[in-house]
């Protein structure tokens, strides 16, 4: 074992490239296992380990969301002690202290912003956001990668953080997300997912909460429009809202998708009406993917989006704005294979290799800092 390189425990609750978290954690442990001595605090694995990698398996109550966090905490505090590390790197609130933090949701702000009356949702945000607070405002925290200007600016609004901030987008693997490489290709995976070569094809793909039911709204506007629906999530009230709107035979709900960039290559837009998301990943392998983006202007991926020029922005309560995006695009077609070409464009600066390459110098600023037994420093 080398010694000289620094150690890090990567703390998450699933390792695993199938969730926004999981993936992150999985392409820094890819592109860092030469420079760091990773050890990896997760309730699941599903990736392969690399040299040098250690796994420590934390148990966790997997009822709901809620169980989830309040389970995990405490065990990944325990071993984590047991485990000694230079740097304790969280995944937002996944134990009680750390030196770094990437975080990846405000609940606070999502509170705020979300249009919803269901009670979970809630009832989870009220309980958590008094933890997620004082996890932010503990004494050992040195720094925060915080993957958006969004997320850094709601993490000092609501949770009072002084300390300093690296924001450091997710990056994009531009190779695996691409357009496809022929009209046979797109046409074979069109097939695949149920759509017909020559149809108008939108596609969501996420959380059904972040828009989908905007999406399905919007349908009613442009009658030969299809719209593919690519999420885990349960779909039973939104089958019945395109019952009830008569489109329920445009819409293709085909649920859980391993291979999500096949789908991208399947489809002409990205329609995304979410309404809270620090980043969305979604958003940006759908970029890379060559096909124009119609989003939520408020996500943290919009900071990477100029209107009309490398995608869409829209205020997600306003309908209207939203079918006019399509519209123009609709109505332009040599305006959306420019938009979805310079948004590839764009998404090809802002790799896996740049993001690693970010944190590892996060890493070796914490770790001096730490070692010359400064104190963590305030800001502002």
């Amino acid at each position: 074992m080398d010694s000289s390189k620094i150690s890090v425990g990567l703390v998450v609750h699933d390792y695993d490239p199938n969730y926004g978290q999981g993936r992150y954690c999985v392409e820094l442990v890819r592109r860092l296992h030469k420079d760091v001595r990773f050890t990896i605090f997760a309730n699941t694995f599903n990736a392969p380990q690399f040299e040098g990698e250690t796994r420590i398996k934390i148990p966790a109550i997997r009822f709901n969301a809620l169980t989830t966090v309040y389970s995990f905490i405490p065990s990944a505090q325990y071993l984590v002690g047991k485990h000694p590390v230079d740097l304790i790197h969280a995944q937002g609130l996944t134990l009680w202290y750390a030196d770094l933090i990437t975080g990846h949701i405000c609940n606070a702000a999502r509170e705020k912003r979300m249009n919803t009356k269901w009670v979970k949702p809630r009832l989870f945000m009220r309980l958590v956001i008094p933890t997620e607070r004082r996890f932010y405002r503990h004494q050992s925290n040195r720094r925060l990668i915080a993957i958006s200007r969004t997320l850094e600016k709601e993490v000092r609004q609501f949770y009072d953080w002084n300390r300093p901030v690296s924001v450091i987008y997710h990056g994009t693997d531009s190779d695996v997300f691409r357009p496809a490489q022929s009209t046979e290709e797109r046409n074979s995976l069109r097939q695949r997912f149920g759509v017909m070569g020559d149809q108008w094809t939108w596609l969501f793909m996420g959380e059904a909460t972040k828009g989908l039911r905007q999406c399905i709204d919007q349908l009613k506007q442009f009658p030969e429009a299809r719209l593919l629906v690519v999420t885990r999530s349960r779909l039973e009230s939104f089958m019945a809202q395109a019952d009830l709107l008569g489109v329920r035979s445009r819409v293709v709900f085909h649920g859980f998708e391993s291979q999500p960039e096949l789908a991208f290559r399947a489809a002409d837009v990205f329609l995304y009406p979410s309404d809270y998301d620090p980043f969305g990943m979604v958003v940006t392998e759908a970029m890379a993917s060559g096909i124009p983006v119609v989003v939520g202007r408020d996500m943290g991926a919009s900071e990477l989006i100029d209107h009309e020029v490398n995608g869409f922005l829209f205020d997600p309560h306003r309908p209207e704005e939203i079918t006019a995006c399509l519209r123009l695009l609709r109505n332009s077609p040599g305006m959306a294979e420019t938009v979805g070409r310079l948004g590839r464009a764009t998404l090809r600066q802002f790799g896996w290799d740049t993001c690693a390459a970010a944190t590892l110098q996060v890493y070796k600023e914490v770790d001096a800092e730490k070692r010359s037994g400064a104190s963590p420093r305030t800001v502002g």
